[in-house]
This record gives structure tokens, C-alpha cells and sequence, in this order.
């Protein structure tokens, strides 16, 4: 019997590529793109994304969505006009025979594929090499195998027209290999793909709304004269307060709909809504099975994924970490002493280690107190909110019977899209996007998040709970009058009253739906 595993990948190449002989026939794809493929692929637009630089990395969590990604744009450009055989797909995760020898076999596979494929279509459109799941080759533990930078940065040095697109779980994974490598840094870039948005899921849901005239789009608070940042350099939310209004008018008729939605998303989370076939429009519909499966994903992930951040020694305790946050909800910070006793290990490894590596991974992110330079506790959210109902609960019914445990996990969810937010606003005004949010606590009430466009901060307070509303405002004024931060808003549950859904309720705190808000993010 011959131990030779080099051909197993080249021998499989038109099973993972039915597309060159099918044509768009070949996919089997949600009805729907997430929000993601529409900046990736640019579908109303020349180019994309994919051919920005030489090559493009999705990073993100199992589970998320880049497979699908990487399918939907090889079937965008065909129905739109290419030829199948511009499109060459690698899923190293598929066989464990592809990681063996991996340089020799991606090689081997890249020459069938330029003589026998590429080499029967009349155009000369650009190549596009898709490797799912690169990280599987990445050998980190054995030093004697090369990793699988070099032979990468090799395909694109012939032809000139060929784009490399990779997916893989961190950033880190990324930035390692190619280091290792004379490739500029100019010549790549990372793109995260992040669980499903609320928006995500309710267009899912209702197609409807993403009509032109019901489509509620963020790019107008994010840049141009009635935008946040025009607001804070201006120092008057009159035009914003407008803005924001006119984006309520537009789904006004739909707002009984979306509201009803909310607690479904909070309960699903942005992995199990966007794994399912079709739109799920009550988690009730969900089994335990489905949140089992998120947990045994997670848990997989950590340990094979983890393994590459040399600093943890113990992948177990980012599993515990998780379960702490799922138990807690980010109700209130941890002191970092009592995690240390917790965990039997120095304040060190849970900072510089823990809480990194779950952050890299998109699972979990700790937040630390603003304006803080030696900060004493953390808040520790997870990225998902299907995740703390599967670490904490197991089902979806503890979540939509309990207003208190909503109103927990809307502050989960309004932290994650709080992040994705403060980076579409700094990324629109040329600003360093890498998002930062943290909390902060005064003497009349803690401000729940507060990110920076530039040097300005933004305080944003919650107030899912009617009984919430005037200490959220409290401190919210307290941070502006501190800080001089000319713009606040007030998230507002559906049971807290006003005369208005947008209402400026106070010199630059502007009061909008917690729904809305989400919409926005």
C-alpha cells in the first residue's frame, strides 16, 4: 500500500469546483447575501473587494459565513459574465490528506489546474485561487515543515493578474506566516467576517424592507452633513436628529414587525439565524440541538485554533472564561484579582493572554473602564448572543419568558454592534477603524459604551427597561459635561415612553429605538 498522499487534493479538484462544468447551475446558496458580500463584492459596481491587492484574507469564527462568501461571489461573477474557469477553490479543512505535504500538493494543484481549466477558456480574465480554511496548514508545532506563506506568495508572483483569497480564524494566523515572507504589507489586507447583524437577519426575514424606499441605510450617519461626525464638529444635532428621523419614517409602517423581531435575534444570535436553511422567524422553532451544536463549534475552534497562541497554556480556561461571561452577561466587571484566584493564574496571563486570544478569535472581548490607564476589572462580552444562551441556558425558552434576561442579552447585542459601528463611522471619516469600546462609571450611573471618532468621545447609554431611562440619562450628561463630548444617544426599549422616537431629550443626548439603533450599526 503506497503512503503517498500528494495527489489527493488534485485528484479531487472537480468535486470541490463543479462550477467549470455546471456553470452557476452548481450552487446550492442562501436566498439572501449577508451584509458583507455587498462590500466585498460590489455587485452594483467594477471590481471588488477580492481584487483590491494581490491577496485578501476572511477571518472569523466557524461558523460565520466565509465559505458561503467565497461561493456567492465565484457565482455574482459568473451569472454576471465570467468564466467559471476564472475560479480555482482549495478546502484544506475538507480532507486531512490535503494537509500533508500541503506546499507540494497546493503547488501541484494551482499547475493542474492552470493547464487542464484555466487553460481551456478564450478569456483573459484574471485568476482568482480561493484557499478555505488556510490555517489548517500552518504547522505551527512542527518547526521542520515550512508553513504555508512562501508557496502562497508564490502563486501571485505569476501571472500578474492572479488574486489570492484565504479564509482563516484570526488575524494572527495571517499576519504570522506572511511576516515570515518578503510580501509587502501593502500588497494583502484582512477582512473580519462577524456573526450576523440584526439587519442581516431581519432582511432575511423580510425582503421587503430592503426596498429603496424602506431601506434604512447607515451611510448618511456615518459621513456628510447630517452625520455624526458632522455633529460633533459642528457642535449641533439638529441635522442628525433630522437624518434620523427620516430613517424611522421610512419603516414606521413596518415597526411593529421589527420590534417583534428583536427578542428572536437576541435568542438565535448572528451564527445559528444564518446557519439555518431559510429564515428563522421564532427561535422557538430552534431545537437544543442547535445551541449544542454552536457550544461544540466554539469549543472545537478553541482548541484547534488556540494552539497558535504561544503564550496559552491552558486552552481550557478560555472555555471557563466563556462560560463566566455567558453566566455574568456583562451585567457588571470583574475584578482581575478575582479572576486570577478563579483561574489560579497571574493578572499577566488573563490580560495579555486570555482575553487576546478570544478577542483575535472574534468569541469574546474584554472591555476595560474609559479613561482608565490602570484599569481593576473587565467586562467580559461575548461576540454572540446565541452563544451566551448556549453556554448559559441551552434552549431558547429561558430567553424570550424573561424580560430581565432580554434586557441582559440586548446589552450584549448592543455592545457587538456598538463595535461595528464606531468602525463603519472611523472608517468613513478616515480614521484608524480598529474599534475600541469601553464603559464608563460616574458618581450618578455608569455610561454603557463609549468610543472615540478621532480624539472626540461618543457616550452611549441603554435603557432597555423603562425603570432604566433617567439614570442612563444621568450619567450620559455627567460624561458630556467631564469630557466636553457635544453628541450622547439614549438606547430605548419598547416599554420606555416618549412623545417622540427620535427626541432630543437634552442639550446633544439624543433619544432613538433600541431597534433602530441596531438597524443603524
Amino acid at each position: 500500500m503506497s503512503l503517498d498522499a500528494g495527489d489527493a487534493l488534485v485528484e479531487s479538484l472537480h468535486e470541490h469546483n463543479p462550477w467549470w462544468d455546471d456553470g452557476a447551475d452548481a450552487f446550492d446558496l442562501p436566498a439572501r447575501q449577508k451584509s458583507d458580500f455587498y462590500h466585498l463584492a460590489r455587485p452594483k459596481s467594477s471590481g471588488s473587494q477580492f481584487e483590491d491587492q494581490s491577496i485578501l484574507a476572511l477571518v472569523g469564527r466557524r461558523g460565520v459565513g466565509k465559505t458561503t462568501l467565497l461561493h456567492q461571489f465565484v457565482h455574482h461573477r459568473i451569472e454576471a459574465g465570467a468564466a467559471p474557469e476564472q475560479f480555482l477553490y482549495l478546502p484544506f479543512d475538507a480532507d486531512p490528506l490535503y494537509q500533508l505535504q500541503s506546499d507540494a500538493q497546493l503547488a501541484r494543484a494551482v499547475r493542474y489546474y492552470e493547464s487542464r481549466v484555466y487553460g481551456r477558456t478564450l478569456d483573459d480574465g484574471p485568476q482568482f485561487v480561493l484557499i478555505d480554511d488556510i490555517h489548517q496548514i500552518e504547522h505551527a508545532s512542527k518547526p521542520t515543515i515550512d508553513g504555508w506563506g512562501a508557496p502562497v506568495t508564490e502563486l501571485i508572483e505569476q501571472p500578474s493578474d492572479r488574486h489570492v483569497v484565504m479564509t482563516a480564524s484570526a488575524e494572527v494566523q495571517i499576519d504570522r506566516e506572511l511576516a515570515a515572507t518578503e510580501l509587502s504589507a501593502d500588497a494583502y489586507d484582512v477582512q473580519p467576517i462577524l456573526p450576523e447583524k440584526f439587519r442581516d437577519y431581519l432582511f432575511t426575514l423580510y425582503p421587503d424592507l430592503e426596498a429603496e424606499d424602506t431601506r434604512v441605510s447607515p451611510s448618511s450617519i456615518r459621513a456628510g452633513e447630517n452625520s455624526l461626525p458632522t455633529a460633533i464638529a459642528e457642535g449641533d444635532t439638529s441635522g442628525l436628529v433630522t437624518e434620523l428621523q427620516r430613517k424611522y419614517e421610512k419603516v414606521t409602517a413596518a415597526e411593529r414587525r421589527i420590534q417583534s423581531q428583536v427578542v428572536e435575534y437576541l435568542t438565535m444570535g448572528g451564527i445559528i439565524s444564518y446557519e439555518h436553511d431559510g429564515a428563522i422567524e421564532s427561535a422557538s422553532d430552534l431545537t437544543p440541538e442547535d445551541y449544542t451544536h454552536l457550544r461544540e463549534n466554539v469549543s472545537a475552534a478553541l482548541y484547534q485554533d488556540v494552539p497558535g497562541f504561544e503564550s496559552i497554556q491552558t486552552i481550557a480556561d478560555l472555555e471557563r472564561l466563556c462560560a463566566l461571561a455567558a453566566r455574568n452577561r456583562a451585567t457588571e466587571s470583574f475584578r482581575y484579582q478575582e479572576l486570577v484566584e478563579l483561574f489560579d493564574v497571574d493578572r499577566r496571563t488573563i490580560a495579555d493572554s486570555y482575553l487576546p486570544a478570544l478577542s483575535e478569535l472574534y468569541v469574546l472581548t474584554g472591555v476595560t473602564e474609559y479613561d482608565n490607564s490602570r484599569p481593576r476589572g473587565v467586562r467580559l462580552y461575548l461576540r454572540d448572543t446565541g452563544l451566551v444562551t448556549a453556554l448559559a441556558d441551552g434552549d431558547a425558552s429561558s430567553v424570550r419568558n424573561d424580560f430581565q434576561r432580554e434586557a441582559e442579552l440586548a446589552r450584549v447585542a448592543a455592545f457587538d454592534h456598538t463595535m461595528r459601528f464606531a468602525y463603519g463611522v472611523n472608517a468613513a471619516q478616515g480614521n484608524d477603524p480598529t474599534p475600541s469600546v469601553q464603559y464608563w462609571r460616574g458618581r450618578d450611573g455608569e455610561v454603557d459604551f463609549v468610543f472615540e471618532i478621532g480624539d472626540t468621545p461618543v457616550p452611549i447609554g441603554l435603557a432597555y427597561r423603562s425603570r432604566d431611562r433617567d439614570t442612563a440619562l444621568a450619567a450620559i450628561k455627567q460624561f458630556q459635561a467631564e469630557y466636553d463630548a457635544p453628541v450622547g444617544f439614549l438606547l430605548a426599549g419598547d416599554t420606555v415612553r416618549g412623545s417622540e422616537p427620535i427626541l432630543q431629550v437634552d442639550d446633544g443626548v439624543i433619544q432613538l429605538p433600541y431597534w433602530l439603533y441596531l438597524l443603524l450599526c
